[in-house]
């Protein structure tokens, strides 16, 4: 997979986080597969379009759960022939939900927001066993990311809210970082492997 952040496009200047499928279509509209490397062999200048998927997309905007149907283009490296889905920083890899959702969901369940787990999980229209695997990720990726002495002295909660308070750019740049630092993608549930 090839993770497309705004740093590839010009046109995210000015973004609200707002969102996520215009997010996500204007990433689609202004990239340039020229510019993108093979991540499996390194060459430059060496994907073309192969094939392309639909696949769910839930986002969370102005109080309300959406299931969007988008599609990821898929590019083959003439070089080494390996196929690479183009995904936009808000598509968590091997999850139908977006970053933006997960956010919140924790964060309303970290300040109790709902009187259950139960009534918050109807709200959002996810299963409660799903929901307690993106909870158990978020502590996972919350230790990965600030290290173990850093995890105990920093809630869940103060964590989250900085992450629900970020700009776009904030957003971006942190998830920029988590993968560079871990080799995968925050939330991501699987572990990261290349497809061919």
């Amino acid at each position: 997979m090839i993770r497309l952040f705004s740093k590839l496009c010009k046109c995210f200047k000015q973004i609200s986080f707002e969102n996520e499928i215009n997010i996500f279509d204007k990433y689609i509209e202004s990239f340039n597969a020229d510019d993108l490397i093979c991540p499996y062999c390194g060459s430059k200048h060496a994907l073309t379009p192969f094939a392309s998927y639909r696949r769910h997309l839930v986002t969370y905007n102005n109080n309300e759960t959406n299931d969007n149907i988008i599609t990821i283009y898929r590019y083959i490296c003439s070089s080494c022939g390996h196929t690479h889905a183009i995904l936009p920083s808000i598509i968590i890899p091997y999850s139908s939900f977006s970053f933006k959702f997960v956010v919140y969901i924790i964060h309303d369940y970290l300040v109790g927001k709902f009187n259950s787990v139960e009534a918050m999980c109807k709200h959002y229209g996810i299963a409660i066993s799903s929901f307690y695997r993106l909870l158990k990720k978020f502590k996972e990726h919350k230790k990965l990311w600030l290290g173990l002495l850093e995890d105990k002295l920093t809630s869940s909660l103060d964590f989250i809210q900085n992450l629900k308070n970020y700009t776009f750019t904030e957003i971006e740049t942190f998830i920029i970082n988590f993968f560079k630092q871990n080799g995968l993608s925050c939330f991501q549930g699987k572990d990261f492997q290349e497809t061919s």
